[in-house]
């Protein structure tokens, strides 16, 4: 299943990120995914990236800093992200119900079309997926609730 066990989930708070509704919700996805699909552990305990996630409507940005088995959540940009992705608070939410398809996200149905068609009007930026795809996917299979 990929390392330790559930309750030594290692995922802290930066003093900024605490009071960020998105920092709590995102951290919270990551536990529960974790605890209801133990396989995705594998995917917490690989994940080397910063990943800057900017709600736009919100004017909220959170890093989420993963180090291969602890995750460090900051308030705003912190240090240089390998991915980042820009887009409205919905569509962060839209990212956590991805259809995950033999370990992948699936552009193939309504919900990753959508998404496909975010990214071609720019209403979805996501930077660093060409440099970083293994650990944009490991993110991806982490945070959706689907997979």
């Amino acid at each position: 299943m990929g390392g330790r066990p559930l309750k030594d989930l290692n995922i802290t708070f930066a003093q900024e990120a605490e009071e960020i509704g998105l920092a709590s919700m995102l951290a919270d996805l990551i536990r529960q995914n974790v605890a209801q699909k133990p396989h995705k552990r594998a995917d917490f305990d690989k994940l080397n990236a910063v990943v800057s996630i900017e709600a736009r409507d919100a004017e909220v940005t959170i890093t989420l800093e993963f180090r291969k088995g602890s995750l460090r959540v900051h308030g705003g940009v912190h240090g240089t992200p390998d991915i980042s992705i820009a887009t409205d608070s919905e569509t962060v939410l839209q990212l956590s119900l991805a259809s995950i398809v033999c370990g992948l996200p699936n552009f193939f149905d309504e919900g990753g079309r959508a998404m496909l068609r975010k990214m071609r009007t720019g209403d979805l930026k996501i930077s660093g997926m060409l440099w970083n795809p293994v650990q944009l996917v490991r993110m991806t299979r982490l945070m959706s609730v689907n997979g």
